[in-house]
């Protein structure tokens, strides 16, 4: 299947393909990079007048913070619970943006995420390919 009968872009689905074998720190990085992409999506409607495409985007912004949260309990500790308030945070930022239209709100949200995200990258870098 190519991932068109699930409503699924080409690239949409080479990640879903491309995060099943993953280790779970490069499936955070696939998270924290995929929220990014629609944070910025979502920053370019605003600009653009776009607010389909705004929704969307947010929307899909949204369900991977959320899943993201989900997992931020997994092994309690004062590390998740910050993780869980970071996210939260993110959450309200997207809330704020697609009820207001709000690009300093995505913008906050997206510069939470590059954070979280440089943070997670230096405790485990990005591997490297050899050719």
């Amino acid at each position: 299947m190519d991932g068109a009968g699930l409503g699924l872009s080409g690239l949409a689905a080479y990640r879903a393909v491309e995060g099943i074998d993953a280790a779970p720190e490069e499936f955070m990085k696939m998270a924290m990079d995929a929220t990014r992409a629609f944070l910025l999506q979502a920053e370019n409607a605003i600009a653009a007048g776009d607010r389909m495409v705004k929704a969307r985007a947010l929307s899909s912004a949204a369900k991977v913070i959320e899943f993201m949260l989900g997992l931020s309990g997994v092994e309690p500790g004062a590390l998740s619970d910050h993780l869980a308030e970071v996210y939260q945070y993110i959450l309200e930022t997207i809330l704020i943006a697609n009820a207001g239209n709000d690009v300093k709100a995505v913008v906050a949200g997206r510069l939470a995420v590059e954070q979280l995200a440089a943070v997670w990258r230096r405790v485990f870098p990005d591997a490297l390919v050899l050719e």
